[in-house]
């Protein structure tokens, strides 16, 4: 079929796709309410799905909100991104990182346990003497929920009839509807960004509302009280040290009608058509190392409930739809399905569908943006929306691929704003882990963090043994990935210190093992196990784990090309490039499998959630079907291992991995699995309990499926990606089951990205399209296909860019695009 042809009948399929209501796509839809089980005076666990698997999220990055749809009392849950408790703060600099000081005689014998081969949990093995020398007793803390506003109808549910209960994931705004006799009833809720606010409206038709609404908050030491049409809650969060106060202003207008504040706090509404609540909540949390402390969090509230309230209803609900879609709006994901009116839990409680796939995309793409975005913080393990005063892993920052994972779709799916809370973060970081460094590994340059994280700068070695890990290399990845896709030098510049920071700690960090090579430890391949039946399930700790060396060599590389750019430290770039050589190399072992640790440990029969060390083949860009044939299936082999169905977060792993393997249909038979068995019924991601990565995981494999730009071209002449491509591992000549990572020099800074289209395009996606996606080297591409072939590819620049293109098996040459400037491909004939 000719390409004039084929884009003829793509066009009329999109015509009539958009037949139906135009946002039916990106809509989450149900019949009934959320089960609200939060406020329960029933002790243990609810029986089957409670309100945070049903309620239906709103926020804007910092302020977040959950509404549970409730007939006779709407239920809004409260959160501050910032709100921590259990913690301590404003500390001495050192001490607040959360690091011991270790003698340099402790931090031998621990290492030397590791030269033994002390293996397991008994006393004298890595473990228990990492734990007793190098482990943190500080307290980590947990992030806390702010408070819970609910707001009474009376309403009988039995007198209800055509409920519905909506999330539109292209403009944040959440619906209510329900007719009582011949009267509607409607509610609206939304959580701007441009003005800091939760809102929400009731209105009827004809019948009156009486309302009461009352705000609590779990935190013991708090007052409520209720003056006019205002309620004021105050409180404080109990931490170790220092509690964190914090404020809340839920304002009232209802026109005419009756208000009426009780001793109780709360307030009556009686007789009233149209009820607008705002809502204002701040605690006194800065990013201040290491007060942390610091925000005139009462004022803030003041002035933006007077704000709010001046503008009023119309102009706060334009200002954030406009806000919301402009940005939601570059990205657009297309399958060809015919709607089919199901609600969305019944979407997810069958075996899956394009109509649900596609909508989870979008969802992943709001839920981004409502939990990051102009904060000091980045989105934790549940993003923004957490009822616990102790929620599962403290709702914390894991670092061993949890953080991260969260970040991954950010510049794919072109929503580049929800990064800046993560590079703030890193900053901190990068403070507090100089201290770390220095007092628990006596490393004077660069800086160290470990398995967990906090708001408060914790940087310190986890308090088990077991997971002593380092983690700048990877959060560093993901630093540099974003400037690998805005092509952005002033904001490489802010980077740079913390890229070269980690490198630093590196490179004195790294010690040599018995074969002479240079390896990482103490460290383990998360969360992984090996030797257990000798040592047990708990035997982790370990040296040169594959995932920590394949970090450490793109750690290098990335400075190397970062240096080059900004045009210093050549120095340090050669420094870089002499320990490269001496890195432990990348193993085959004797299953075929890629070597999870430097000794041939794997066990064919692991199906471990954790799948660290082909992080070179995803989040990294180092393993390729295209460029490292033995290293590929190798990872083939290790994926046949791990099999499919894992926790939720790590089914979006996989997604992305068989992504990068090309194998678009064992990627959409993943992504197929999480979508229907790993998604609770309002789509968050099932680990279980609860954890967002997930969500974004999984939408990143669904950007991986469709574009690829990870490769460079480094051989502009080459006709063949074989040839062009840089490879970061070589085969060793001597032992061909051993691969040597590769010294780049400075060539890869101007090497062009290699735009790989539709590379593992699953076969039950026929025909769609896909607009907005990024691509590394400051590009912008859309994307058509039918009967599974590439119809069209539009590719725009953001910067000035070159790249290549690889379609259909062919790679183009060198193309140059000056900024604001598009192309076409295949090229017009």
């Amino acid at each position: 079929m000719g390409i004039k042809a084929s884009g003829i009948l793509l066009g009329t399929w999109l015509a009539l796709a958009t037949i139906a209501p135009a946002n039916e796509r990106y809509v989450l839809k149900y019949d009934a309410p959320a089960k609200d089980n939060l406020l329960s005076p029933t002790k243990g666990k609810p029986k089957g799905h409670g309100y945070i698997q049903t309620a239906l999220p709103i926020g804007n990055g910092r302020l977040g909100a959950m509404f549970s749809g409730g007939v006779e009392t709407e239920h809004l849950l409260i959160n501050d991104i910032t709100l921590w408790m259990n913690s301590k703060r404003g500390m001495d600099e050192t001490a607040q990182s959360g690091t011991r000081k270790v003698a340099p005689e402790d931090l031998e014998t621990v290492r030397q346990a590791y030269r033994d081969g002390k293996y397991g949990t008994k006393p004298g093995s890595m473990e228990s003497i990492s734990t007793k020398h190098l482990s943190s007793t500080e307290p980590l803390g947990n992030y806390a929920p702010f408070s819970d506003l609910m707001i009474s109808t009376g309403h009988d549910p039995a007198s209800v009839r055509d409920y519905h209960r909506s999330l539109d994931s292209r403009t944040g705004l959440g619906t209510v509807r329900y007719w009582i006799g011949d009267n509607q009833f409607t509610r609206e809720f939304f959580c701007s960004y441009p003005h800091d606010v939760v809102a929400v409206r009731y209105t009827s038709d004809d019948a009156k509302l009486n309302l009461t609404i009352q705000t609590t908050t779990k935190h013991k030491d708090s007052e409520v009280k209720a003056a006019d049409n205002r309620i004021i809650l105050s409180g404080k969060a109990k931490m170790v040290q220092d509690d964190i106060e914090f404020m809340q202003i839920v304002q009232i207008d209802a026109g005419d009608a009756e208000v009426s504040p009780q001793d109780d706090g709360s307030i009556k509404i009686s007789n009233a058509s149209d009820v607008k609540v705002y809502l204002a909540g701040y605690c006194d949390y800065l990013p201040v190392y290491p007060s942390f402390k610091g925000r005139d969090y009462q004022a803030d509230c003041e002035k933006t409930i007077a704000t709010a309230s001046t503008f009023g209803w119309d102009f706060l609900r334009k200002s954030h739809v406009d806000d919301v879609s402009s940005i939601l709006d570059r990205c657009r994901l297309e399958l060809g399905f015919k709607p089919s009116g199901l609600t969305t839990d019944k979407l997810v409680s069958g075996d899956g569908s394009l109509e649900l796939e596609n909508l989870y995309f979008h969802y992943s793409r709001y839920l981004q943006l409502s939990c990051s975005r102009g904060a000091p913080v980045p989105s934790n393990l549940q993003g923004l929306w957490n009822a616990d005063l102790k929620p599962a892993w403290n709702c914390d920052y894991h670092t061993d691929i949890n953080v991260q994972m969260n970040y991954w779709m950010v510049d794919a799916a072109n929503q580049s704003e929800s990064f800046r809370p993560f590079v703030e973060w890193t900053k901190v970081l990068a403070e507090s882990g100089s201290h770390t460094a220095r007092e628990t590994f006596g490393i004077h340059q660069g800086w160290s963090v470990g398995l967990n994280g906090n708001v408060f700068g914790f940087t310190a070695p986890n308090v088990h043994g077991r997971r002593n890990q380092q983690a700048g290399h990877w959060l560093c990845q993901n630093l540099f990935d974003h400037y690998a896709f805005t092509q952005d030098q002033a904001y490489l510049e802010e980077i740079y210190p913390i890229l070269k920071g980690a490198a630093e700690f590196f490179v004195e960090f790294l010690a040599p093992w018995k074969d002479g090579t240079l390896v990482v430890y103490p460290t383990w391949s998360p969360e992984n196990t090996y030797l257990s039946k000798e040592y047990g399930k708990l035997n982790k700790q370990a040296y040169g784990a594959s995932w920590d060396q394949q970090l450490v060599l793109n750690l290098f590389t990335d400075c190397i090309e970062a240096s080059t750019v900004l045009g210093r430290d050549e120095a340090f770039r050669e420094v870089l490039q002499e320990i490269i050589p001496k890195l432990c190399p990348q193993k085959i072992g004797q299953y075929g499998q890629l070597q999870e640790w430097p000794e041939d440990w794997d066990n064919p029969k692991d199906t471990h959630r954790h799948i660290s060390h082909l992080i070179a083949l995803h989040p990294g860009r180092d393993i390729s079907p295209l460029t490292t044939k033995e290293l590929h299936e190798a990872a083939l082999v290790t994926m046949k291992h791990r099999g499919d169905q894992s926790t939720g977060w790590s089914t979006g792993w996989k997604t992305c991995f068989w992504s990068r393997l090309h194998n678009g249909d064992r990627a959409h038979k993943i992504y197929r699995f999480l979508t229907s068995k790993r998604a609770y019924p309002n789509l968050f991601d099932f680990h279980p309990p609860f954890q967002i990565d997930g969500n974004f995981g999984g939408a990143a494999g669904v950007c991986e499926m469709l574009l690829q730009s990870h490769l460079r071209s480094v051989n502009a002449d080459a006709t063949t990606i074989q040839d062009a491509a840089f490879v970061a591992y070589e085969q060793d000549p001597k032992q061909s089951n051993h691969f040597a990572p590769v010294v780049p020099d400075e060539t890869i800074a101007t090497a062009p990205y290699i735009l790989h289209l539709l590379p593992a395009l699953p076969s039950a996606w026929p025909s769609g399209k896909i607009n907005g996606l990024k691509a590394r080297g400051g590009t912008e591409v859309d994307i058509q296909w039918q009967d599974g072939q590439l119809i069209q590819a539009t590719i725009r620049a953001n910067q000035d860019a070159k790249f290549r293109v690889y379609a259909q098996g062919e790679l183009s040459e060198v193309i140059s695009l000056d900024k604001g400037t598009s192309t076409i491909w295949p090229p017009t004939r």
